[in-house]
């Protein structure tokens, strides 16, 4: 198998557990403290944030949740400082990370960092479309996105 496939095997994996966690009933949060704005409907989480269902983790500094201003479902999560987000044996880290709940995607930027079973892919922007299971890894012209496989 070429390295090619393996990383796109890779991504998957990844949209696939992401997904999983945004159809979940119960999250639960963690913080040292929490914010409740209900006229803006902001909800933010500050200090040492875990957040977690049967299927994923998020860790992060702070964690900023939005509602949708029609009804209280959910608009976005934003976490900020810090990220990292765990699946199983897949785990990403960057500085900041939304999840766009209307359009299925998430987007990890600053020092992104996606890391499974000894294998690695670093850059600047992480875009994972949930729905079609696709990812985009980039990077600014200073940078390259770099992967290293381990065999």
């Amino acid at each position: 198998m070429n390295k090619k496939n393996i990383l796109l095997i890779f991504v998957f994996f990844i949209c696939i557990q992401l997904n999983s966690f945004a159809e979940e009933k119960n999250i639960n949060i963690l913080s040292n403290e929490l914010k409740i704005d209900k006229e803006l409907r902001i909800s933010t989480f500050i200090g040492e944030v875990y957040v977690h269902d049967e299927n994923l983790e998020i860790w992060a500094d702070k964690i900023i949740i939005t509602l949708e201003n029609e009804n209280d479902k959910i608009k976005d999560i934003l976490a900020i400082g810090n990220v990292k987000i765990v699946r199983v044996n897949t785990e990403i880290y960057g500085n900041r990370a939304q999840y766009f709940l209307k359009n299925n995607s998430v987007l990890v930027t600053e020092n992104v960092i996606v890391k499974e079973n000894g294998s690695k892919i670093v850059g600047d922007e992480l875009i994972l479309d949930l729905d079609s299971s696709s990812s985009i890894m980039k990077s600014s012209n200073s940078n390259r996105v770099e992967t290293i496989i381990v065999k």
